[in-house]
């Protein structure tokens, strides 16, 4: 599987994600991130997509999220939600879409890999400096998560809904997780997996799911893995 190839997998999570060309704002005012928000959560009805966690940065979209039967809603859904956000770039902005040509995605091993990923995502703001805290920034899932919107439309994954009995117990483990922050060699592995559309997991998952689906290269793909950490 070469680094532009994308392997899809139902009922598995997915780090979704499309960036802008040369660093392009996509979007451009607060309401082009309520339009999009507002579209996430339609196509990804429409689409069979659960959906974990997200972040809307001024130059990219970050969703992580399951498909159910169908592996390939994954595509359809981010080819809408990206569309949409240009469509409404061209008519509001007068300006041509910003985006890259292709998105970016990652099978990640269920169990503690979700948790990892879903607190790169929403740190993000802090990482690019568009925040103080999580917390404090507007368009990703983490005030939501800790039950401070007034609507709740996340599907909490199996390793998440571990963390406590409910809502709150959850939130408060996972504040605590996310204030701890990442380590740097988690950061860099999920940015360059999401990066490469590499898995995100254990060395034993990848080995399993590249044998089980007869995908090339995983023996590189570890060598190469190693060599960056």
């Amino acid at each position: 599987m070469s680094g532009k190839d994308r392997f899809l997998l139902a009922e598995h999570p997915h780090y979704l994600m499309r960036q802008s060309a040369d660093n392009q704002p996509v979007f451009i005012d607060e309401s082009d991130y309520t339009h999009c928000l507002a579209d996430m959560r339609e196509l990804s009805i429409e689409h069979g997509l659960a959906i974990h966690g997200y972040c809307l940065l001024p130059h990219s979209v970050h969703v992580l999220a399951s498909p159910e039967d169908d592996a390939t809603a994954v595509s359809r859904f981010m080819k809408a939600l990206t569309c949409r956000a240009s469509l409404r770039r061209k008519k509001v902005h007068r300006r041509d879409s910003a985006w890259e040509t292709r998105y970016r995605s990652s099978v990640i091993e269920p169990g503690q890999p979700v948790i990892t990923t879903m607190c790169y995502i929403e740190r993000l703001p802090i990482v690019h400096e568009l925040a103080p805290s999580a917390y404090h920034y507007r368009y990703s899932s983490y005030r939501m998560r800790l039950g401070k919107t007034e609507r709740y439309s996340l599907s909490d994954p199996e390793i998440y809904r571990r963390l406590g009995r409910d809502i709150e117990e959850r939130a408060e483990a996972y504040r605590t997780y996310v204030s701890n922050g990442l380590s740097a060699e988690e950061e860099k592995a999920i940015a360059n997996a999401v990066k490469r559309c590499r898995l995100i997991g254990s060395v034993r998952f990848i080995k399993e799911v590249y044998r089980k689906y007869g995908l090339s290269g995983v023996e590189k793909e570890l060598t190469r893995e190693h060599d960056d950490a």
